[in-house]
Protein backbone atom coordinates (compact mmCIF):
# COMPACT_ATOMS: atom_id res chain seq x y z
CA UNK A 1 0.00 0.00 0.00
CA UNK A 2 1.16 3.92 -0.55
CA UNK A 3 1.47 6.20 1.82
CA UNK A 4 -1.19 8.41 0.03
CA UNK A 5 -3.56 5.13 0.20
CA UNK A 6 -2.79 4.68 3.75
CA UNK A 7 -3.52 8.35 4.74
CA UNK A 8 -6.60 8.39 3.08
CA UNK A 9 -7.76 5.19 4.86
CA UNK A 10 -6.71 7.13 8.42
CA UNK A 11 -8.64 9.89 7.26
CA UNK A 12 -11.92 7.76 5.78
CA UNK A 13 -11.75 6.09 9.40
CA UNK A 14 -11.95 9.81 11.11
CA UNK A 15 -14.29 10.87 8.94
CA UNK A 16 -16.83 7.93 9.54
CA UNK A 17 -16.76 7.91 13.26
CA UNK A 18 -17.72 11.55 12.93
CA UNK A 19 -20.45 10.53 10.85
CA UNK A 20 -21.93 7.72 12.52
CA UNK A 21 -21.26 9.40 15.75
CA UNK A 22 -22.82 12.49 14.85
CA UNK A 23 -25.86 10.41 13.52
CA UNK A 24 -26.14 8.63 16.93
CA UNK A 25 -26.31 11.39 18.98
CA UNK A 26 -28.31 13.84 16.61
CA UNK A 27 -30.82 11.43 14.98
CA UNK A 28 -31.06 7.66 16.29
CA UNK A 29 -30.39 8.38 19.54
CA UNK A 30 -33.58 10.43 19.97
CA UNK A 31 -35.51 7.84 17.79
CA UNK A 32 -34.45 4.98 19.86
CA UNK A 33 -34.59 6.76 23.21
CA UNK A 34 -38.11 8.25 22.56
CA UNK A 35 -39.35 4.67 21.35
CA UNK A 36 -38.32 2.54 24.86
CA UNK A 37 -39.37 5.64 26.77
CA UNK A 38 -42.09 8.18 26.31
CA UNK A 39 -40.45 10.55 28.71
CA UNK A 40 -36.64 10.36 27.34
CA UNK A 41 -35.40 13.98 27.10
CA UNK A 42 -33.18 14.77 24.32
CA UNK A 43 -29.58 15.89 25.70
CA UNK A 44 -28.33 19.26 25.05
CA UNK A 45 -26.52 20.15 21.88
CA UNK A 46 -23.37 21.46 23.94
CA UNK A 47 -23.85 17.56 25.23
CA UNK A 48 -24.43 15.72 21.99
CA UNK A 49 -21.06 17.75 20.40
CA UNK A 50 -19.07 16.66 23.15
CA UNK A 51 -20.02 13.24 22.87
CA UNK A 52 -18.89 13.48 19.45
CA UNK A 53 -15.81 15.54 20.16
CA UNK A 54 -14.78 12.61 22.71
CA UNK A 55 -15.61 10.06 20.34
CA UNK A 56 -13.30 12.09 17.54
CA UNK A 57 -10.43 12.56 19.62
CA UNK A 58 -10.62 8.61 21.20
CA UNK A 59 -10.33 7.17 18.19
CA UNK A 60 -7.51 9.96 16.32
CA UNK A 61 -5.51 8.63 19.47
CA UNK A 62 -6.60 5.35 19.14
CA UNK A 63 -5.26 5.35 15.39
CA UNK A 64 -1.79 6.55 16.57
CA UNK A 65 -0.12 3.96 17.07
CA UNK A 66 -1.59 1.41 13.75
CA UNK A 67 -0.78 4.82 11.83
CA UNK A 68 3.14 4.65 13.20
CA UNK A 69 3.26 0.42 12.54
CA UNK A 70 1.82 1.21 8.90
CA UNK A 71 4.24 4.09 8.12
CA UNK A 72 7.43 1.96 8.71
CA UNK A 73 6.03 -1.16 7.00
CA UNK A 74 5.03 1.14 3.98
CA UNK A 75 8.86 2.99 4.35
CA UNK A 76 10.17 -0.47 4.28
CA UNK A 77 8.30 -1.98 1.29
CA UNK A 78 9.17 1.33 -0.60
CA UNK A 79 12.86 0.63 0.50
CA UNK A 80 12.83 -3.25 -1.10
CA UNK A 81 10.88 -2.03 -4.09
CA UNK A 82 13.61 0.60 -4.61
CA UNK A 83 16.00 -2.09 -4.31
CA UNK A 84 14.65 -4.66 -6.39
CA UNK A 85 14.57 -1.73 -9.12
CA UNK A 86 18.23 -0.91 -8.67
CA UNK A 87 19.45 -4.58 -8.96
CA UNK A 88 17.16 -5.31 -11.91
CA UNK A 89 18.78 -2.37 -13.45
CA UNK A 90 22.36 -1.91 -12.55
CA UNK A 91 25.14 -4.29 -13.08
CA UNK A 92 26.23 -6.25 -10.04
CA UNK A 93 30.34 -5.11 -10.22
CA UNK A 94 30.72 -2.08 -11.75
CA UNK A 95 27.20 -0.76 -10.40
CA UNK A 96 26.76 1.09 -13.75
CA UNK A 97 23.16 0.40 -15.90
CA UNK A 98 23.16 -2.80 -17.25
CA UNK A 99 22.28 -3.68 -20.79
CA UNK A 100 18.29 -3.80 -20.25
CA UNK A 101 18.34 -0.19 -18.56
CA UNK A 102 20.57 1.46 -20.88
CA UNK A 103 18.74 -0.21 -23.91
CA UNK A 104 15.33 1.16 -22.37
CA UNK A 105 16.91 4.85 -22.16
CA UNK A 106 18.24 4.16 -25.82
CA UNK A 107 14.86 3.63 -26.78
CA UNK A 108 13.27 6.51 -25.05
CA UNK A 109 15.99 8.76 -26.29
CA UNK A 110 15.56 7.22 -29.90
CA UNK A 111 11.70 8.52 -29.74
CA UNK A 112 12.71 12.00 -28.07
CA UNK A 113 14.91 12.71 -31.17
CA UNK A 114 12.61 11.83 -34.38
CA UNK A 115 9.42 13.87 -32.27
CA UNK A 116 11.47 17.10 -31.63
CA UNK A 117 14.68 16.68 -34.24
CA UNK A 118 17.30 16.24 -31.51
CA UNK A 119 20.14 14.10 -31.96
CA UNK A 120 22.52 11.87 -29.72
CA UNK A 121 25.03 9.61 -30.16
CA UNK A 122 26.61 6.23 -28.49
CA UNK A 123 30.35 5.15 -28.06
CA UNK A 124 31.16 1.57 -27.60
CA UNK A 125 34.23 0.38 -26.02
CA UNK A 126 36.03 -3.13 -25.50
CA UNK A 127 39.18 -3.62 -23.40
CA UNK A 128 41.91 -4.85 -25.78
CA UNK A 129 43.31 -8.53 -24.93
CA UNK A 130 41.07 -8.66 -21.85
CA UNK A 131 40.74 -12.45 -22.28
CA UNK A 132 44.96 -12.48 -21.80
CA UNK A 133 43.80 -10.51 -18.43
CA UNK A 134 42.03 -13.78 -17.13
CA UNK A 135 43.89 -16.28 -18.15
CA UNK A 136 46.81 -14.99 -17.21
CA UNK A 137 45.55 -13.44 -13.98
CA UNK A 138 42.62 -14.70 -13.15
CA UNK A 139 39.01 -13.60 -13.05
CA UNK A 140 39.94 -11.34 -9.51
CA UNK A 141 42.21 -9.97 -11.16
CA UNK A 142 39.92 -9.12 -14.79
CA UNK A 143 37.15 -7.87 -12.24
CA UNK A 144 39.56 -4.97 -10.66
CA UNK A 145 39.90 -4.05 -13.79
CA UNK A 146 36.44 -3.40 -15.14
CA UNK A 147 36.02 -2.03 -11.88
CA UNK A 148 39.23 0.86 -12.84
CA UNK A 149 38.05 1.71 -16.02
CA UNK A 150 34.27 2.11 -14.78
CA UNK A 151 35.97 4.39 -11.95
CA UNK A 152 37.69 6.01 -15.64
CA UNK A 153 34.76 6.28 -17.16
CA UNK A 154 32.65 8.27 -14.24
CA UNK A 155 35.34 10.92 -14.25
CA UNK A 156 35.81 11.09 -17.82
CA UNK A 157 32.53 11.79 -19.31
CA UNK A 158 30.15 14.67 -18.68
CA UNK A 159 27.74 15.04 -15.91
CA UNK A 160 24.79 14.79 -18.62
CA UNK A 161 26.49 11.78 -20.14
CA UNK A 162 25.13 7.94 -18.86
CA UNK A 163 27.61 5.12 -19.00
CA UNK A 164 26.57 1.30 -19.06
CA UNK A 165 28.21 -2.01 -18.98
CA UNK A 166 26.93 -3.46 -22.59
CA UNK A 167 28.46 -6.92 -21.53
CA UNK A 168 31.68 -8.95 -20.38
CA UNK A 169 34.36 -6.25 -21.20
CA UNK A 170 31.98 -3.78 -22.74
CA UNK A 171 30.87 -0.68 -22.21
CA UNK A 172 28.28 1.95 -23.69
CA UNK A 173 28.21 5.54 -22.91
CA UNK A 174 25.15 7.66 -24.02
CA UNK A 175 26.06 11.08 -24.96
CA UNK A 176 22.44 13.53 -25.81
CA UNK A 177 22.80 16.56 -27.39
CA UNK A 178 26.04 15.46 -28.82
CA UNK A 179 27.09 14.59 -32.61
CA UNK A 180 30.10 12.26 -34.09
CA UNK A 181 32.69 14.82 -33.25
CA UNK A 182 32.10 15.31 -29.99
CA UNK A 183 31.33 11.66 -29.12
CA UNK A 184 34.97 11.08 -30.94
CA UNK A 185 36.78 13.62 -28.50
CA UNK A 186 35.52 12.34 -25.90
CA UNK A 187 36.25 8.73 -26.36
CA UNK A 188 39.53 9.73 -27.25
CA UNK A 189 39.84 11.33 -23.61
CA UNK A 190 38.47 8.11 -22.09
CA UNK A 191 41.02 5.99 -24.35
CA UNK A 192 43.73 8.25 -23.13
CA UNK A 193 42.85 7.87 -19.70
CA UNK A 194 42.78 4.35 -19.42
CA UNK A 195 46.00 3.67 -21.46
CA UNK A 196 47.86 5.81 -18.96
CA UNK A 197 46.23 3.87 -16.06
CA UNK A 198 48.45 0.89 -14.46
CA UNK A 199 45.67 -1.74 -13.69
CA UNK A 200 47.91 -3.24 -10.65
CA UNK A 201 49.22 -6.49 -11.96
CA UNK A 202 47.49 -6.86 -14.68
CA UNK A 203 49.73 -3.73 -15.78
CA UNK A 204 49.02 -0.92 -18.46
CA UNK A 205 45.51 -1.75 -20.88
CA UNK A 206 44.10 -0.29 -23.58
CA UNK A 207 40.58 -0.07 -24.87
CA UNK A 208 38.80 -0.26 -28.93
CA UNK A 209 36.22 2.31 -29.29
CA UNK A 210 33.03 2.50 -31.97
CA UNK A 211 31.28 5.77 -32.21
CA UNK A 212 27.82 6.12 -34.27
CA UNK A 213 25.39 9.11 -33.94
CA UNK A 214 21.46 8.75 -34.03
CA UNK A 215 20.47 8.49 -37.91
CA UNK A 216 16.53 9.28 -38.29
CA UNK A 217 15.74 5.68 -39.19
CA UNK A 218 17.58 4.42 -36.39
CA UNK A 219 16.38 1.47 -33.59
CA UNK A 220 18.28 0.26 -30.85
CA UNK A 221 19.98 -2.33 -32.51
CA UNK A 222 20.94 -0.54 -35.84
CA UNK A 223 22.10 2.50 -33.71
CA UNK A 224 24.79 -0.49 -31.45
CA UNK A 225 25.46 -2.40 -34.56
CA UNK A 226 26.72 0.78 -36.57
CA UNK A 227 28.82 1.37 -33.28
CA UNK A 228 29.59 -2.27 -32.47
CA UNK A 229 30.84 -2.21 -36.86
CA UNK A 230 32.84 0.93 -35.91
CA UNK A 231 34.29 -1.03 -33.25
CA UNK A 232 35.53 -4.07 -34.58
CA UNK A 233 37.02 -1.82 -37.33
CA UNK A 234 39.02 -0.10 -34.43
CA UNK A 235 39.82 -3.53 -33.44
CA UNK A 236 40.94 -5.08 -36.95
CA UNK A 237 43.28 -1.64 -37.73
CA UNK A 238 45.07 -2.54 -34.42
CA UNK A 239 43.27 -1.94 -31.20
CA UNK A 240 43.66 1.02 -29.27
CA UNK A 241 41.57 3.94 -31.13
CA UNK A 242 38.54 4.92 -32.46
CA UNK A 243 36.47 4.76 -35.10
CA UNK A 244 33.34 6.58 -36.23
CA UNK A 245 30.40 4.46 -37.97
CA UNK A 246 29.72 5.36 -41.36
Amino acid sequence: MKRTHFNLVLIATLVSVIILSSAWEFLFENLIGASVDAEHEPESLSRRLEYVISITVFVAISLIFPAMVGYKLIENQEKLTDKIKRLSEEDYLTKLHNRRKIHEILENEISRSKRYNSTFAVILLDIDNFKITNDKFGHNAGDQVLVQITDIIRKTIRESDIASRWGGEEFLVFCPHTNNDGAFSLAEKLRNNIEKKEFGEAGYKTSSFGVAQIEHADTVQSLVQRADEALYSAKNSGKNMVMVAK
